[in-house]
């Protein structure tokens, strides 16, 4: 029997917009990752018998009980496997850091509030992870990592293609996009703002207005700094910034806790990983996984070799 291929398993936030046949294959994507069939059903609440009728198209409930139940599971399967980390891909697990809590914080007054907000910070501490965390443990958010080669109806696209909205001009997107985020508590967070124009700035400000959703803009100093300089010629756009997050870097209690997924803290060397990142998240996953391999391999983990794998491993 040939071997089916592994694909790369979905975020929890798409499972609500899939069909029944979608939703098989996904049950079969997961499957192939270890998690058995019998373990879906009994998280959707049914026998595995049942599952195995509805995979095969056989299993049918006038309200659909069922279905709901098992995209219930399937959200909370896949939410589990995303905060469990990827070890193969060299990631941490998903830990409440300060920065995720600064983003949780920001978005859900954003979301929930109908505000317009910005967190900014340096780069590499964990902004876009925190994003990526809060958009799979919260409903109707939608997450767009923007590029400076952005057009009005690239962006327009990107979000619409979340919602599920298929128009060909940029205004029939923004209002259909409206027309259905209007409907709930919405937030739409925007990473890498600093692609974002003015221009842009004021296209996708009309979200805001049109649907009452919230919207995060994520980035470096330098968007702010853009808009400060912008406001005396663009002050009703400047304006509209209700909030303002500035992450800082991480401290002691970060760093302590990420390394700590990996199991790589027995001898309490915290402060040494603090001061060999620098405060940067993504420079300490790189020397954490790069110390994993090398206690694998039979290296003592101690100061000496912290620093020394540091300098191998930094670039700039």
């Amino acid at each position: 029997m040939e071997k089916r291929e592994q694909k790369a398993l979905p975020g929890a936030e798409v499972v609500s917009q899939m069909t029944a046949d979608e939703l098989r294959e996904l049950v079969r994507d997961i499957s192939q990752e270890g998690i058995t069939r019998r373990f879906i059903a009994e998280e959707s609440g049914y026998r595995d018998s049942a599952l195995s009728a509805w995979m095969n198209k056989k299993y049918s409930v006038k309200d659909f009980a069922f279905e709901v139940a098992l995209r219930s599971a399937l959200e909370r399967i896949l939410e589990r496997r995303f905060m469990s980390g990827n070890r193969e891909g060299k990631k941490f697990r998903r830990v409440k850091t300060s920065v995720v809590e600064a983003m949780f914080s920001a978005a859900k007054i954003c979301q929930f509030q109908g505000l317009i907000g910005l967190l900014t910070g340096k780069g590499g501490r964990g902004k876009t992870t925190a994003a990526e965390m809060y958009g799979a443990s919260v409903s109707n958010v939608v997450y767009v990592r923007t590029s400076k080669f952005m057009t009005r109806k690239h962006l327009m696209q990107a979000i619409a293609k979340q919602v599920s909205v298929e128009e060909k001009s940029a205004y029939e997107m923004l209002v259909k996009v409206c027309g259905k985020l209007k409907r709930r508590k919405s937030l739409v967070i925007f990473d890498e703002a600093e692609n974002i124009g003015l221009d842009l700035l004021d296209t996708v400000r009309q979200i805001n207005d049109w649907a009452n959703a919230g919207l995060l803009f994520i980035g470096q100093e330098a968007f702010y700094d853009t808009l400060v300089k912008s406001r005396p010629s663009h002050e009703y756009l400047v304006d509209r910034f209700k909030l303002r997050i500035k992450v800082k870097d991480l401290g002691l209690a970060d760093v302590k806790m990420l390394a700590e997924t990996e199991m790589l803290l027995q001898n309490g060397l915290e402060k040494v990983l603090l001061r060999a990142c620098e405060g940067s998240a993504r420079f300490l996953e790189t020397l954490v996984f790069k110390l994993v391999q090398m206690v694998e391999e039979g290296f003592e983990l101690d100061e000496r070799l912290i620093v020394k794998t540091a300098d191998v491993v930094k670039i700039f």
